[in-house]
């Protein structure tokens, strides 16, 4: 039973999982989807959205391969992206169709944050090669985002759930994570 926790890169998903985790009672697993497809890939997790559409599905295959393995166990939190921005233009869906065939889902969860503070968040960390994004662009793909997480809790039938991590709310935002496992029944 896995909990999909989603949002834009430089929202502060792994910012608020971690406090949210500290938070908590239970005993759960994180495992973020990048960090396994970047593993199979054999490339920088930037790198990956340069591959052809058809290699990367291929990829997001492999990847639902691997993570079956891991995420069907109890409270089970997997850290993803709805949908991915492509080079130069267009989009791709952050999960391939097999991973609601075979991963039971119990909830998602987009961590979501004002534009300029994700544009501003991105700036800030040298860990990764992002593109610059403008303003407008965030704003697309934050409703994007929404838009396909809402498809992703129709095919599913599991509720979705919207969070903002606000600058210097990190506390709050992790109450109101916490607050999403209780109501799900995971704490």
């Amino acid at each position: 039973m896995a909990l999909i926790v989603m949002g834009l890169p430089g929202v502060g998903k792994t910012s608020v999982l971690k406090e949210a985790m500290r938070k908590i009672k239970s005993k759960v697993t994180i495992i973020n989807y990048g960090d396994i497809v970047a593993e199979i890939a054999k490339r920088n997790r930037d790198a990956i959205l340069d591959l052809p559409v058809k290699e990367h599905l291929k990829l997001q295959d492999a990847v639902v391969s691997r993570l079956v393995k891991v995420a069907n166990k109890p409270k089970t939190i997997v850290d993803t992206h709805a949908i991915l921005r492509r080079k130069p233009l267009g989009y791709i869906a952050g999960l391939h169709p097999l991973f609601f065939k075979k991963l039971k889902v119990d909830g998602f969860i987009f961590i979501d944050a004002p534009s300029d503070q994700i544009i501003a968040r991105r700036i800030k960390d040298k860990t990764r090669e992002r593109v610059y994004l403008s303003k407008d662009e965030i704003d697309e793909h934050r409703l994007l985002s929404k838009i396909l997480i809402g498809a992703y809790a129709a095919r599913t039938g599991a509720p979705f759930y919207i969070i903002t991590n606000i600058d210097g709310k990190l506390s709050e935002t992790a109450d109101s994570f916490k607050s999403i496992l209780q109501n799900i029944g995971w704490e």
